[in-house]
């Protein structure tokens, strides 16, 4: 797992890799801790807002949409037209070195913006998408900057997605599962497993708190045996629970970090990825498989078995929304 920070949101992500006879990547450096909010020392001023003038033509806003999908689940791409004025509003696909339009909508007939959401058609792989706001006597056509989604094929991988999801249903029921995602197609790596999280500040008349949420997913690569495949799906499903303690609070992740990285301190191997191995272990009870360590006993293994017991149950949504005071 490696961890970024920013003003307002933090990355978790970690990456098994495939222990073949080509030259082995690196395993993703440890990164920083949780960021740690500060509230405000006084409450923000307030200040009128306006606007005068207006927009002399249309004009598209930037596309928002999940770079990862499924063809099962319904999706869409939501995007701001500025001086709505009824004008057709058309999610494009490039298919075979050409652009057709897939799905399409109206703008508002009035208003000063309007939020234009457009459904996503199942079609597996990675593919360009592109949103076009139609020529009208208030603009000339608007096309934005392509954009790619890639869509598992649920279908094709349904029966090896229902097997990874067995070796995981206890710990990680719900946390999608991809299957030959960019990301693992690109690397050496056979398994990927994310944690993205963002604080927001919010005055809430009172007192300032922030509002959090997170999104967990994993990602595998196809044709693994039964053996590696269950592997896999642990040592990811043990990368989504390793970030589960800033579910509860800051405090609560930073010492569960700090006690990883003193545990596991010794390896060639980041911290975190000795730890999901031998939490794994702790699960399979064999080190046949694990890439990054099979120093799995005494104070490791108690560890890796601590992990699952206190945060393998709790907080499992995978868009999981919750609140806390800003102190």
């Amino acid at each position: 797992m490696k961890t970024r920070t920013s003003l307002v949101a933090a990355l978790a992500a970690a990456a098994l890799c495939l222990p073949v006879a080509a030259p082995a990547v690196a395993a993703p450096p440890s990164g920083a801790s949780a960021l740690v909010a500060q509230a405000p020392s006084a409450p923000a001023p307030s200040a009128r807002a306006g606007s005068i003038g207006g927009a002399s033509s249309a004009k598209l806003g930037k596309p928002s949409y999940r770079k990862l999908q499924t063809t099962t689940k319904r999706t869409s791409v939501s995007v701001r037209v500025s001086k709505p004025r009824y004008q057709k509003v058309a999610l494009q696909r490039k298919d075979s070195g050409k652009w057709r339009t897939v799905s399409s909508t109206r703008a508002p007939r009035t208003g000063t913006s309007a939020k234009v959401t457009l459904r996503v058609p199942a079609k597996a792989g990675n593919r360009a998408h592109r949103v076009v706001l139609g020529k009208s006597k208030y603009n000339k056509t608007v096309v934005s900057k392509s954009f790619k989604i890639f869509q598992s094929d649920s279908k094709k991988h349904a029966k090896y997605i229902a097997k990874a999801r067995s070796y995981i249903k206890k710990y990680c029921p719900t946390t999608p599962i991809y299957i030959d995602s960019p990301r693992v197609k690109d690397s050496w790596a056979i398994g990927m497993a994310w944690t993205r999280w963002k604080p927001t500040p919010r005055w809430t008349g009172k007192r300032w708190v922030y509002d959090w949420k997170w999104t967990q997913t994993i990602e595998l690569a196809s044709g693994q045996d039964d053996g590696q495949l269950r592997h896999t799906a642990i040592h990811e499903c043990a990368h989504i629970v390793q970030a589960r303690p800033i579910g509860k609070s800051e405090a609560a992740y930073d010492a569960s970090k700090k006690a990883e990285q003193k545990i596991f301190a010794k390896g060639a191997a980041a911290s975190h990825e000795q730890q999901a191995d031998c939490m794994a272990t702790a699960i399979t009870g064999s080190t046949r498989y694990n890439y990054y360590t099979s120093s799995c006993k005494g104070s490791r293994a108690k560890n890796a078995k601590s992990m699952w017991k206190k945060w393998g149950l709790k907080y499992q949504n995978p868009e999981r929304r919750w609140t806390t005071p800003a102190t």
